[in-house]
């Protein structure tokens, strides 16, 4: 269909259509390279390529039947997806492939030549996208702003239903769950994580920058402590990228980081989890200090296990410490008085 539209130019011109929109593999051209080949500036490269897509908005009129299907392909997309949609789902919903592709190169020139459509190139805030009319965009950024809004009172992650709950119980006359997600999609300023937790781009729990968010990230998922050699396997089959953990970074990492508490032999729990940094005898002192009243052995154990993954051998060890602890003639515990 491209080639029967492209076919009166002349070679230079069809050349030129074919580089800039990428039209055989998908790989766009710049001026300046265009303007190389040929042995002219990019600003009369830029001239050629406006003329000559003002020259097929007439010559796409001889051919509207054939084209005519796309066209309203493209308009059905956009309009169940409130008539803005990010590029890269434009083209998964048209031609199943999101990525840049000979068959998507040529549907952009074609949309190119109907004036319903725009184009916004990728910025600060928002991803490339197609739209229909600006009203469409105005109606996603009031959308937008309020997910933004939810988002940093709630101060966490939430899974995709979440999310749509506390949009529609925050507003009224809002729009349906696919065109939400439509939006959310748009914006930079929202992300994903692997685990498809929707929160604040910025977050770590949603692009964890380096081995202890991601760390954090795993270990909020399972909910419990994992011994450092687990949580490295976690992070590299969790497939954050293409760089792996390594099991000595980070235990090292981990071990820096005030999120984490060492609860047992290699084990990693969180410190909001109730987990407090210190050694056994720190956390036996730290129990005593703060009970009402002195405590038996086996309340004691209940409370260090709670706090660390030790054998019970080793808290009646750090017990016997008498110039920290006292034991009392009934057999139970309390700490000295400095």
């Amino acid at each position: 269909m491209v080639g029967k539209l492209l076919k009166s130019l002349s070679s230079r011109n069809k050349d030129i259509i074919f580089s800039r929109f990428g039209l055989k593999n998908g790989k766009k051209e710049t001026l300046e390279s265009i303007g190389r080949k040929y042995g002219v500036t990019r600003e009369r490269v830029r001239q050629i390529e406006e003329a000559t897509l003002t020259q097929l908005r007439q010559e796409v009129k001889t051919v509207q039947p054939q084209v005519q299907p796309y066209f309203d392909l493209a308009v059905s997309i956009l309009e169940d997806n409130g008539g803005v949609l990010k590029e890269s789902e434009f083209f998964k919903e048209f031609s199943g492939n999101e990525n840049p592709s000979a068959v998507n190169a040529s549907l952009v020139l074609l949309l190119n030549l109907d004036q319903r459509f725009n184009r916004s190139a990728d910025a600060d805030e928002m991803h490339s996208f197609w739209t229909l009319g600006d009203h469409y965009v105005e109606k996603a950024n009031q959308t937008l702003s309020v997910l933004k809004k939810m988002l940093e009172k709630h101060g966490q992650p939430v899974a995709e239903v979440e999310l749509a709950n506390f949009y529609k119980q925050g507003v009224k006359d809002g729009v349906s769950t696919k065109i939400l997600f439509s939006h959310v999609s748009l914006f930079k300023k929202i992300g994903k994580n692997i685990f498809n937790e929707i929160g604040l781009s910025h977050w770590p729990e949603i692009n964890p920058k380096g081995v202890r968010d991601k760390a954090h990230l795993v270990l909020k998922r399972i909910n419990k402590p994992y011994h450092f050699t687990e949580i490295t396997k976690l992070i590299n089959e969790a497939n954050f990228g293409n760089k792996k953990a390594n099991v000595q970074t980070v235990h090292n990492e981990l071990i820096k980081d005030k999120r984490f508490v060492l609860v047992g032999r290699g084990m990693y729990g969180l410190a909001n989890w109730g987990y407090k940094a210190g050694t056994v005898k720190d956390v036996l002192a730290d129990i005593l200090k703060n009970s009402s009243k002195p405590l038996s052995r086996q309340e004691i154990v209940t409370k260090v296990l709670a706090a660390r993954f030790v054998k019970e051998n080793t808290i009646f060890l750090n017990l016997q410490d008498q110039k920290l602890f006292k034991k009392l003639d009934n057999g139970t515990y309390t700490v000295k008085e400095a």
